[in-house]
């Protein structure tokens, strides 16, 4: 199959997912670069890992190369057909299926060392449902990891204070993602994700652009997310600089160096969780 007709069944729904590329730019050093990071923190061998909202399963391949055991879920056929096609074996299996809706028979509740989503969150309606949802999955002694986009900064570089992504429902501040997490967990450890100034003025995210062109980009992204990647493949790079995900800096509040309006993500490790 080659690359377009890989892009087309990954986004055949509508929507924008990461599809695995060496373009070397700083959108797959950071979606792939979540995973690696969780795989590198919380997998090892034997580890059972339920990635709640996998999309086109990329990230299995972290998780399995740390020697773990992967369950991948999204509610899209097409991108688990993708994922299928390019990623299930012996520690990586894909199911069809909206968790809020019905859960699949293979998955049982309190059996999951980690319990993984990311880019999930800030689209769902109910993420107090899902937050505990994802609490019921995970072992007690087990850590589960939430990655979503942090809403300070699009309400600094995004037209009219909107949202990263017209497909998103809600984003949230630091303390917004603290306070649902804890719903659910008794321990929640919060990271800023941290870009390096350089890549965020070589992409396509929108900041230090004009209202019109910002606004111009996020339409590109969201609507026609192939034509975009074509584009950006198709133009130099800055420096002709490839991003990887050490480029991207974990960061605690408060620790030196740490420049939120360079923190486009947030990340969560929680434990302890509340039956």
């Amino acid at each position: 199959m080659n690359r377009e007709a890989e892009l087309h069944l990954a986004t055949a729904d509508g929507h924008d997912r990461h599809v695995p590329c060496d373009d070397g730019d700083i959108l797959s050093a950071g979606h792939e670069g979540v995973y690696e990071w969780a795989a590198t923190h919380f997998v090892y061998e034997g580890a059972r890992f339920l990635d709640v909202g996998c999309g086109t399963g990329y990230g299995s391949r972290f998780v399995t190369a740390a020697g773990g055991f992967y369950d991948g879920v999204d509610g899209s056929p097409s991108a688990i057909a993708y994922a299928r096609e390019h990623f299930a074996g012996d520690r990586a299996r894909f199911f069809v299926a909206d968790l809020m809706e019905s859960v699949p028979v293979e998955f049982v509740a309190g059996t999951y060392d980690v319990v993984f989503s990311s880019e999930v969150l800030e689209h769902v309606s109910d993420p107090f449902a899902l937050v505990e949802l994802m609490a019921r999955f995970v072992k007690d002694d087990g850590v589960c990891f939430v990655g979503t986009p942090n809403r300070l900064w699009s309400m600094d570089n995004m037209p009219g204070a909107g949202l990263l992504s017209r497909s998103h429902v809600m984003e949230f501040t630091p303390p917004a993602l603290v306070a649902l997490l804890r719903t659910a967990f008794d321990e929640v450890d919060l990271r800023y994700r941290m870009l390096p100034a350089e890549a965020i003025a070589s992409i396509g995210l929108p900041t230090g652009r004009s209202p019109l062109v910002r606004a111009a980009a996020a339409f590109a992204r969201e609507v026609v997310p192939e034509g975009l990647r074509r584009s950006r493949r198709s133009m130099p790079r800055a420096g002709s600089r490839r991003w990887v995900p050490a480029d991207i800096e974990w960061l605690h509040a408060g620790e030196p160096g740490l420049d939120p309006g360079r923190c486009v993500g947030l990340a969560a490790a929680c434990r302890q969780p509340r039956r």
